[in-house]
This record gives C-alpha cells, sequence and structure tokens, in this order.
C-alpha cells in the first residue's frame, strides 16, 4: 500500500486539477480490536481494519465533501473529482477565506508505542475475563457490563496550500459498569482507565473498583427539596467543566446556539478555576503536535482564573471572525466536516483535599460520576442525581435516590468556592473535585 502522505497529496492534486480553488486530504489506516462483556460473561470478539480518505473541496466558498472506504489510486483520483463537483455546485460562501499555510508543529512524545501495536485478540479477551472474576470475587451475582478495546492507526493530512504531515498512534481502554442487586435493592457503578502506552495502562482493578462501589449505592434515600452545598467528585466535575469548555466552539458562538456567546473575555467561573489545555504532554490522551486542519497546537489556559480567554476556532470560524486561528480543529475519522475539539485539559488546583472541602459541610449532597452537562444552547442543567450521597456533619451519609440538580452552567460555575487539592488523573488529564456552596436540590419524601 502506498504511503499515506502521497495518497493525500495525489487526492489534493486531483481536486485542484478538477477546478477547487481549495482542497484537503486526510487519510488513515486503522487496526481496532474489542472485547465487549455483557451480563458478566463474554459476549463478543471484534477486529476491524478500517482504511480510507476524506476530501474538502472549496470553490467560491463553497465546499464539497467527498469520501472513500478505498486507497486505491483510481479511487482517490474519482473522490477528490466528486468533492470538486460538489464544491461548486454548492452556494458561494463569503466567509470562507482559505485553508491554513504550512507550519512546523512541536514534537511530541510517546504517541505510539509498539508494544501495543504487538498486542493480539488474546491478550484483550484476558484483560475482559480477569475483570469478570475480580468483579465476582467481590459479588458473585454481580451484573458487569462494558469491554476493553485497542487501536493501532497512521494518519496523513495534505492541503493545496502545501500542509504535508503525517502521524501514528495507539490506544488502550477499559471501562464496566457493574450491578448488584439484593432484593429490591440496586446499586449501580462505572469505572474506566484509558492509555496510549501500555505501561500507563492498568486494567487490573477497575471491574474490582465499580463492583465494590456499586455495593455502596445499594440502600438509596430520598432526600427534601431545598438547596444545599454540593460536591462534586473528579468525574462529576469533569463532565460539567468539559461541556462547558465544548459550548466555547466558535461555530455554535457564531450560529447564536451557545450559552456562552458575548462571554470571551468575560468571567463566567468562580476566580478559582483555571482550566489550562495542554496538547503536548508525552503520552496523553488527546495529545497531539497539530489540530485536523495542520495548524500547530500550543498550551494555553482556555478558563484563566473564572475568565474565559477565548473561543475555539478552527480556521472556518478563525476567518470568519478575524481573528487568530486557535488550532481546534477537529476531525473524526476521514469521513464527515471538519469540526472543533480540545486536547488534554488540566484543571487548576487548591489547597484542602476533597475530604476537608466535605468535612466543612453539616448538610449537603456529593455527586460521585456523571449527570451535569448543561445544555449547550440554554445551559440549563436538569439532572438526576444517580451517583450521589447526602452529606450530613462533615460525612458522607448514605447514598440518594430520586434526586434531582435545577440549576444552569453560569450559576454553577459561578457558585465554585472550593477546589480540592487532590484529584483523578488520566494521561495528561488532571481533573479534582468541586464544591459548589449553594444549589437547588430536589428530592422527595
Amino acid at each position: 500500500m502506498s504511503d499515506l502522505l502521497d495518497i493525500a497529496r495525489k487526492a489534493v492534486k486531483a481536486a485542484i486539477d478538477e477546478g477547487a480553488d481549495f482542497a484537503d486530504a486526510y487519510c488513515m489506516q486503522v487496526r481496532e480490536v474489542g472485547v465487549g462483556v455483557e451480563n458478566s460473561s463474554l459476549r463478543e470478539t471484534e477486529v476491524v481494519r478500517d482504511y480510507g480518505i476524506g476530501v474538502r473541496a472549496f470553490h467560491d466558498g463553497g465546499v464539497g465533501l467527498g469520501s472513500t472506504q478505498s486507497l486505491q489510486p483510481d479511487d482517490v483520483v474519482e473522490c477528490a473529482r466528486s468533492a470538486t463537483s460538489l464544491a461548486k455546485a454548492a452556494h458561494p460562501d463569503p466567509d470562507f477565506v482559505a485553508l491554513p499555510d504550512p507550519a512546523e508543529p512541536p514534537h511530541v512524545e510517546d504517541l505510539f508505542d509498539d508494544a501495543v501495536a504487538g498486542l493480539e485478540v488474546g491478550q484483550v479477551v484476558e484483560w475482559c475475563t480477569q475483570a469478570i472474576e475480580e468483579a465476582q470475587a467481590v459479588e458473585p451475582e454481580v451484573r458487569l457490563e462494558g469491554g476493553a478495546s485497542l487501536t493501532v492507526g497512521s494518519s496523513a493530512i495534505a492541503s493545496s496550500t502545501g500542509v504535508a504531515l503525517q502521524r501514528s498512534g495507539t490506544s488502550l481502554d477499559i471501562s464496566f459498569q457493574a450491578v448488584v442487586i439484593e432484593g429490591e435493592e440496586v446499586g449501580v457503578y462505572f469505572e474506566y482507565d484509558a492509555a496510549r502506552l501500555l505501561k500507563d495502562f492498568v486494567p487490573a482493578g477497575v471491574a474490582k473498583k465499580a463492583t465494590e462501589e456499586a455495593r455502596h449505592y445499594l440502600g438509596g434515600r430520598n432526600v427534601e427539596t431545598k438547596r444545599l452545598p454540593l460536591v462534586l467528585g473528579p468525574l462529576a466535575a469533569s463532565g460539567l467543566l468539559f461541556s462547558c469548555i465544548g459550548a466555547a466552539a466558535a461555530e455554535n458562538i457564531q450560529r447564536n446556539r451557545s450559552f456562552l456567546a458575548g462571554k470571551e473575555g468575560q468571567r463566567i467561573a468562580s476566580e478559582l478555576v483555571t482550566i489550562t489545555e495542554a496538547p503536548l504532554v508525552p503520552g496523553g490522551l488527546s495529545s497531539a503536535a497539530y489540530d485536523g486542519e495542520g495548524v500547530p497546537k500550543l498550551q494555553r489556559d482556555l478558563i484563566e482564573n473564572g475568565v474565559l480567554t477565548t473561543y475555539l476556532h478552527n480556521s472556518y470560524t478563525a476567518n470568519k471572525a478575524g481573528v487568530t486561528n486557535t488550532a481546534h480543529a477537529g476531525r473524526h475519522g476521514y469521513r464527515g466536516s471538519v469540526g472543533v475539539s480540545t486536547s488534554n485539559l488540566q484543571v487548576a488546583l487548591g489547597t484542602r483535599t476533597e475530604a476537608e472541602l466535605i468535612s466543612e459541610i453539616d448538610e449537603g449532597l456529593y455527586i460521585d460520576y456523571g449527570g451535569l452537562q448543561p445544555d449547550g444552547a440554554s445551559g440549563d442543567i436538569s439532572a438526576t442525581v444517580d451517583f450521589g450521597f447526602k452529606i450530613e456533619k462533615g460525612e458522607l451519609a448514605y447514598p440518594v435516590a430520586t434526586t434531582m440538580i435545577g440549576s444552569d452552567a453560569l450559576e454553577i460555575l459561578g457558585n465554585i468556592d472550593a477546589v480540592s487539592s487532590d484529584y483523578r488523573e488520566e494521561p495528561g488529564i488532571i481533573v479534582p473535585s468541586l464544591r459548589i456552596h449553594d444549589i437547588q436540590v430536589a428530592g422527595q419524601k
């Protein structure tokens, strides 16, 4: 098979020869191994080898998209020609200016691991088999759902402006939800681990922890409806904070369908909140030297002391707004258009542990995981508390049931009054716990 970068260049040349003003091409080949677990039994094993190319062609600003699950020269050229024909038929777009010029990206270590590339399906099966055994050692009747996978891939991007880049990467992940039933009571919990490098991957203990924590959620009780302090564990905090960062995508801002419209350069959160994007961390889960259009990435604070420092731009939205491209173009495979995505996010730490933050609350609520992602357009939050504990006299007293949080993103972000010093870390990603001093909790007696 030909070199991926040569294939991408061939597609770009074909689009320009066909009359495109600008063009870029993204091609990739990937091997994915996945093993699923259902009801504490191995469900399926799947090995997928995928490869293909996606082409964007532009004519008078109009864009045409083409893709093919082939890297054969004739198919690549036909794909590029088809994209160009669609671009010529599209409505002109005066907001399109140009694709990015080439620039030398930084070097990022440890994005590819030969040890991962050499793994076969039997290793993934073994991780899942061990997970079932460790979960059943905690609770013989546990219902375990989830699985494990590994991915090995390479990609290349080329454009008519001279971008010509290629990279390879590996990744591993394992995740399980454990369901424990005792009589009419049900306890559920979720845990995972992920890494790029085999040495950073710790599959042992994931299913065990999920099962142990699921037992802790047996016997949920109702709570009264009132305003209470709220503590978010790292998994719940990441869901809130990272979805709020996603609302800063410039395309949604420009279409006025984000609750962060008009908020660039303004305070949107407590001054205790600083979130740094760190795309150059060696071995980071989302580390990358350049974005989906070949623009070099750099580390920056996206929220600094509560202030939203920037919207997230790709080349189109940056040119439309007349601002510097922030290198947030995102591609999800070779099919489809270019959107916006972020890299590793790291939340600045506080000075006291999560336990200390809880100890200062006479009555409140602790949320371990999930549920607080705001509506992207309105910022409204209406979420059930599926993994929560009532806090009484500074301690986690009992799991809660039939409980909801009603608020909006800016209220919750503004009401953060403490950030923990301890945190959950995945490669490149750091998230502490958050304390919100006052939020509406809806329950029933």
